[in-house]
């Protein structure tokens, strides 16, 4: 079963891992199956642990046998998914690396289509879903719909429309990630705008076996203001529009406000009209106000030069080797 062309490269399967006692073992497994399936393949495990309080990191360093090559990365706290996703990047040794989740959702078939796709020459291949196992209409319409604008409106038109789940990063991607010091990320998109030969392949996702998803909106909604933030100058264009479009109304209204005042009984009608002008444009400006803030306070982020992530520790073991080898 092992894609055509392959030779014996190594390939890091890299797991993010928040509060995951329970699906350590189902991790462990599959990285298993993977080995056992793709043997023209070398295979290393890596699991970042991020800040979990549930012995995840134990629970799995207990699972690996002597003989798998594992390395498991522990965080001081919770940085959060794509800080997590970016420590396991820069301790990965494989010729590439497949994120994949921790609550196994991936099928194993689609290691295969990422592998096809890197022997045939792509660095970055999009793992695409063409069929969420959690179907949250609000949620699912809101994630499409930013990923349809922003790969219209930012700089990286090569970022997947329909939102990448998981990807396959050959080393010349991981490395040029591992130089880009932004705080405030959306690793996919990072990725997306380093060019390289990118390709996409889709399938089903696979119900969660244990626990819920601790992707939450709120995180969902930073990622969202961190991407534009980094890769689009289009919601401040947005404000010049309507900035000139409530100067075009503005002076209708006073046109109005001046014809109707001509008349006692209009009074009424003329304050409330200047009155919910003066709300409306010092919304907006209080809004856009807002936006630049977001803007300068991830420049003041990046000038800071605060590491991403912070690690604790590191254990790391060679494919035969007797024990663990701290870093």
């Amino acid at each position: 079963m092992s894609p055509p062309n392959a030779s014996r490269r190594t390939v890091s399967l890299l797991f993010p891992a928040f509060n995951e006692f329970e699906n350590a073992e189902g991790m462990v497994e599959f990285f298993r199956q993977v080995s056992d399936t793709y043997t023209s393949y070398l295979f290393e495990m890596v699991v970042v642990d991020d800040g979990s309080t549930d012995g995840t990191a134990e629970r799995v360093w207990e699972l690996v046998r002597p003989e798998e090559a594992v390395q498991v990365i522990r965080l001081s706290r919770n940085f959060g998914s794509h800080a997590a996703l970016s420590a396991g990047l820069a301790h990965v040794s494989g010729d590439a690396a497949i994120s994949l989740s921790a609550d196994r959702q991936e099928p194993l078939e689609a290691i295969c289509d990422f592998l096809q796709q890197w022997a045939d020459g792509a660095d970055l291949v999009w793992g695409l879903r063409s069929i969420r196992a959690q179907q949250q209409r609000v949620q699912g319409s809101l994630a499409e719909s930013f990923s349809k604008i922003f790969q219209r409106r930012s700089d990286v038109p090569t970022y997947p429309a329909d939102g990448p789940s998981q990807a396959l990063l050959s080393r010349r991607v991981i490395d040029a990630l591992n130089a880009m010091p932004e705080v405030n990320r959306n690793l996919w998109a990072l990725a997306a705008w380093t060019g390289f030969d990118q390709r996409s392949i889709r399938y089903e996702q696979l119900p969660r076996p244990y626990g819920t998803s601790k992707w939450t909106f709120t995180k969902k909604l930073k990622l969202v203001v961190d991407s534009f933030v980094e890769f689009s100058r289009t919601p401040l264009e947005w404000f010049v529009w309507a900035g000139g479009a409530l100067v075009v109304i503005g002076v209708l209204l006073l046109i109005v406000a001046l014809i109707a005042a001509l008349t006692a009984a209009a009074t009424v009608a003329v304050v409330a009209t200047i009155c919910g002008t003066v709300a409306v444009v010092g919304g907006i400006n209080l809004i856009a106000l807002g936006l630049l803030a977001e803007y300068v306070w991830r420049v003041g982020d990046d000038a800071r030069r605060r590491p991403l992530y912070v690690i604790e520790s590191v254990a790391r073991r060679d494919a035969g080797s007797a024990g663990p080898v701290p870093d």
